[in-house]
């Protein structure tokens, strides 16, 4: 009873503290009289409301209403302006959730800049329910006016939700793809690309120090470059510390745009200008994010073979190449080649069909995929056709794994219907030589091509040495 009470409230909980705990920070950053300068509990709510369906119940709801209350509760709000202000927070965040579900229903992420401006509609949903409410409260806000008091507060609500929302989509994303290597390459900062970052922070200064009403514009090229330069994830964390450093800034006086405007006017105008500066960046990066999608699906396709998910031919004979370069440098051991090829595929084929022979290559090529260890090359040739490359110290050790292969390979059974199996053996072609600079990898294919030949004419399900090999070996013999 108590387990099932725990795990029907825990989505409450979980989102009551963390709406509670951001609620808190933004009431710390009001000035007296005045909206809080920094508010991440609405973006917040409406990235987990969106993302994570167990929270998305009635409880969930429930506990974003209590952490609000709560939050007001505690920093002494008045009991109505505590419950009208945590109204206004729910309608925005409500109005951008149904507004996400109408434009956002492909994917979170910013992929292609359609992404970009169905974002902006959500937010400015968002911000405009959240401003619509919150504008009614009778307190003392800068202006005396309905309109002022509602472009204020959707001007500070459209800020926050374009730089917090992509940093929290693009984070979640791409913590849950790194592997431990990307993680040590981004801590090793030989390898990151810090101009472009530094670029930026250089024309904030460059902003500060000349002001003016141009200044706001003196980080957009510097913004492109880090667009061009960097994925998704830092670019919006760039973005997100750009955004509140030139906040801090204005809101200390020092970056004067020396306009005639009256106060209100001027931070209404400047809140929406930089919202609508990340657009650009934003824009930018959901290109490349897409651009970068479609070049590794297209390495992907080059480099391996659809079907058997072993390198393909074009690849197998490039990688073999370098391989064999790499082994010259730093070893004296042999090179290996291994040429493989389904016994009376063309029967499979034709008696079974071609679906029946597509499993059968599935399954031979998983079969040598599980006994190759790392470092050991394999690719599909064309056809029934296989070839591996590997590093040996004695050619002994290559003519074992040929045959472990080959026993592998005969005990696969492939289904053809519920009651009926079928068989199939490999024939195997094996060269061999020591690394020494006369060694080029195309002859040394030829004689494994050879060898499978040899294989197949005497008889099929057998390993066969290239004839300089058996002419070695009748040397040592004799």
């Amino acid at each position: 009873m108590l387990s099932r009470i725990v795990e029907k409230y825990t989505p409450a909980f979980l989102v009551g503290g963390i709406v509670f705990s951001a609620a808190v920070i933004g009431i710390y950053s009001r000035h007296f009289g005045q909206l809080a300068q920094i508010w991440p509990a609405n973006a917040l709510l409406l990235w987990m409301m969106i993302t994570y369906r167990q929270l998305d119940r009635w409880p969930g709801w429930l506990g974003a209403c209590i952490g609000y209350l709560l939050a007001g509760w505690v920093m002494k709000d008045r009991f109505v302006v505590n419950v009208w202000l945590a109204s206004a927070n729910l309608a925005g965040v409500c109005a951008g959730y149904l507004l996400f579900r109408v434009f956002r229903k492909r994917g979170n992420g910013l992929e292609g800049p359609k992404s970009v401006l169905s974002l902006l509609l959500v937010c400015s949903g968002a911000a405009g329910a959240s401003a619509s409410v919150g504008t009614l409260l009778a307190i003392s806000l800068p202006g005396t006016t309905t309109w002022s008091r509602f472009i204020l507060w959707f001007s500070s609500e459209l800020n926050r939700h374009l730089v917090l929302l992509p940093v929290c989509f693009s984070g979640r994303e791409w913590f849950s793809r790194q592997t431990l290597r990307h993680w040590y390459q981004i801590f090793n900062l030989r390898s990151v690309n810090i101009a472009p970052a530094a670029s930026l922070a250089i024309s904030v200064v460059l902003a500060t120090l000349t002001g003016g009403p141009g200044a706001i514009a003196f980080p957009v090229p510097a913004l492109l470059w880090c667009a061009l330069s960097y994925t998704v994830l830092p670019l919006c964390l760039i973005i997100l510390i750009f955004n509140v450093s030139v906040m801090g800034i204005v809101e200390a006086g020092l970056l004067d745009f020396g306009q005639a405007y009256p106060h209100l006017a001027g931070i209404v105008s400047f809140r929406l200008g930089l919202s609508f500066l990340v657009l650009g960046p934003l824009t930018v990066t959901a290109i490349m994010t897409t651009q970068r999608a479609l070049v590794e699906r297209l390495n992907k396709s080059i480099t391996w073979d659809s079907l058997t998910k072993v390198l393909s031919r074009q690849a197998y004979l490039e990688q073999s190449e370098s391989f064999i370069e790499r082994e010259r440098k730093k070893t004296t051991s042999g090179i290996s080649i291994l040429m493989l090829d389904i016994d009376q595929f063309k029967r499979i084929n034709d008696t079974y069909g071609h679906f029946v022979g597509d499993n059968t290559l599935e399954a031979v090529a998983k079969a040598i995929s599980d006994i190759l260890s790392e470092g050991q090359i394999c690719g599909r040739l064309g056809g029934e056709e296989f070839a591996l490359t590997i590093s040996v110290g004695a050619l002994d050790k290559a003519i074992c794994l040929a045959e472990k292969i080959r026993q592998s390979v005969e005990k696969i059974l492939i289904p053809v219907n519920s009651d009926t199996f079928i068989h199939m053996t490999v024939s195997i072609g094996v060269a061999f030589q020591w690394l020494t600079e006369d060694l080029k990898f195309r002859d040394l294919l030829a004689q494994a091509d050879a060898a499978l030949y040899e294989a197949k004419s005497n008889g099929r399900n057998q390993v066969a040495l290239s004839s300089s090999l058996l002419e070695e070996r009748a040397v040592h013999v004799s």
